[in-house]
C-alpha cells in the first residue's frame, strides 16, 4: 500500500486511518503524514468550531451560527 502523500518526507506505517471528514472515507497515510494531517484537523477545529463562540452575538450584522436556529 502507498501513502496517499507518497514522498521522501513520507516516515512509518502505511495503513487506512479513520475518516477525519463527514464523507466518512479512509485514505492510507503513513505514521508522518498521519500525524501532519491530524495537527491540520485541529488547526480548521479551531478556526471553524462547531459550537458559536461566547462572543457571537446574532444580532451583528444579522447572521446566525446555526442553520437550526
Amino acid at each position: 500500500m502507498k501513502c496517499l502523500e507518497a514522498g521522501d518526507d513520507c516516515g512509518g506505517q502505511v495503513e487506512y486511518r479513520m475518516a477525519l471528514s463527514a464523507s466518512g472515507r479512509q485514505f492510507p497515510r503513513c505514521d508522518n503524514h498521519w500525524h501532519t494531517r491530524l495537527d491540520e484537523q485541529e488547526k480548521q477545529n479551531e478556526k471553524y468550531p462547531t459550537h458559536a463562540p461566547s462572543d457571537f452575538d446574532p444580532s451583528y450584522a444579522g447572521e446566525r451560527w446555526d442553520e437550526d436556529d
